[in-house]
């Protein structure tokens, strides 16, 4: 006869406990981050690159540390330290445009500037949600396998 107090078992694999993120948050990884590394760069060597071009690079290394650890499962600080980065990065990216001396448009009309800086938005999003779900204790890699 079965026991009634035992636990139910279950015939799924985890895998040997290694959590993996998709191939494809990978080649996001890389893509996003030479893009933001090509932008950041062309911004900084700029006629009118100051202080906040240089702060908005350090808050852009930190959010691209916290995808890094999102994409690769690895731990980097603590979950209580990612959502608040977030807000910082999602702030400072919209005021940018607002108080760097660097001319963003760089020569483009309206049209097209604004098109560009749509793209630009919808392509940021998957690296603002992974900072955002990295964020949570209850993810990984913070959470136990």
């Amino acid at each position: 006869m079965d026991n009634i107090y035992k636990s139910p078992e279950s015939n799924l694999d985890n895998g040997g406990g290694v959590f993996k993120r998709s191939v494809w948050w990978k080649v996001y990884f890389y893509i996003i981050t030479l893009l933001s590394l090509i932008g950041m760069i062309s911004y900084l060597v700029s006629d009118g690159a100051g202080f906040i071009d240089y702060i908005e690079a350090m808050i852009l290394l930190g959010s691209t540390t916290g995808l890094f650890g999102f994409v690769f499962n690895k731990k980097i600080l603590f979950p209580g330290f990612w959502l608040p980065m977030l807000i910082v990065e999602l702030l400072s990216g919209f005021a940018y445009e607002f108080l760097s001396n660097v001319d963003m448009r760089q020569g483009m009309p309206d049209f097209e500037y604004y098109i560009a800086y749509a793209v630009g938005i919808v392509f940021s999003l998957p690296g603002y949600w992974a900072l955002y779900s990295y964020g949570k204790a209850k993810n990984q890699p913070w959470a136990s396998v």
